[in-house]
């Protein structure tokens, strides 16, 4: 990302891979990427590339760019090494690379130190499943399926529909529907224009406060900077050592395998121990989903127990996390 303005390539920097189709004035054609909680391939495959670059390749020879208020200039050029927290991140880094988790992760940093962020700013380029909408992964603009007492299922949207526009935006990718979420406000009413059984359909969803949420944030590298972790890694216990241990097979087993946390040694965890329990949370949680818990339901200074198993004895010891941010 160095040197990239931000002002053009804006998309979820929590991403592991992105593309976008232009033509050679910075105007876009679509955008290819993003991803469900599920994993970070749930919507990147061969047959939907290929798909989505024939479909670009007729646009471009029709030169029909996607316009609309929710595509930028590009004009303002912003780069990521203005963002001031960037410097420092990048300052021990022999090939000062800097990574596109790097430009959320300083963003949100640069808010918080001017008293300006807030949790659910983590949550950036919702998809639309978080409306309700399971996106085909190989025919993105059309949908799989549609989750029962969703505002997808209130505006009538129905399974095998196919999506030509959100917001007057063109939609030939999860990326692109995208896009037009992420610029929608978090109350608002959203136009969408669908085909169905070669008709022309106009319906509205209705928004509500926390629809961008998700269930599982936890593969989101910036979700560290809006609240505390607990220091430590590890691993779910296999089945074979639950039954030796005794412990149920869908409950919290994460075996203790790193600790980098002072405030972690300072609560009395051990490389080795079994964490059963964290604060009230005892569900089947991996390492990543367990360091998540307090990252979004905590903030700094908080005490929380964590009851842990150490050599077949079940123990409870009090975590204190640092009254503030640590870098």
């Amino acid at each position: 990302m160095n040197g990239i303005n931000l002002d053009l390539f804006q998309f979820e920097f929590d991403l592991t891979w992105m593309s976008f189709f232009m033509d050679a004035e910075n105007r876009f054609y679509a955008r290819y990427g993003g991803r469900e909680d599920s994993g970070p391939e749930s919507h990147l495959n061969r047959e939907s590339l290929t798909r989505v670059m024939n479909q670009v390749l007729g646009l471009h020879e029709k030169h029909q760019v996607q316009t609309g208020r929710h595509e930028p200039s590009g004009r303002s050029r912003r780069t990521p090494e203005q963002i001031p927290p960037m410097r420092a991140m990048i300052a021990k880094r022999k090939n000062k690379c800097i990574h596109c988790h790097d430009v959320k992760v300083a963003t949100l940093r640069d808010l918080r130190r001017g008293n300006r962020l807030r949790r659910e700013m983590v949550f950036t380029y919702p998809t639309p499943a978080n409306l309700g909408i399971a996106i085909d992964p190989r025919r993105q603009d059309h949908v799989e399926a549609v989750r029962p007492g969703t505002p997808a299922t209130r505006a009538g949207i129905r399974r095998g529909d196919r999506i030509i526009s959100a917001d007057g935006q063109r939609v030939l990718t999860l990326a692109d529907f995208s896009r037009v979420l992420e610029r929608t406000p978090t109350q608002a009413t959203l136009p969408l224009t669908l085909q169905r059984d070669g008709q022309s359909i106009t319906t509205r969803l209705r928004l509500s406060a926390g629809w961008r949420r998700t269930p599982d944030p936890s593969w989101r590298e910036s979700l560290h900077v809006v609240g505390p972790g607990c220091g430590l890694w590890g691993r779910r216990l296999s089945a074979k050592e639950r039954r030796r241990l005794k412990l149920p097979a869908r409950k919290l087993a994460l075996k203790v395998t790193f600790i980098w946390g002072p405030h972690t040694r300072r609560a009395g965890i051990r490389v080795g121990d079994v964490i059963v329990r964290l604060d009230n949370v005892d569900g089947d949680l991996t390492i990543k989903q367990f360091n998540a818990q307090p990252m979004l339901n905590n903030t700094w200074g908080d005490t929380i127990p964590i009851v842990l198993r150490r050599k077949g004895r079940e123990m409870t010891v009090k975590m204190t996390f640092p009254r503030q941010p640590v870098d």
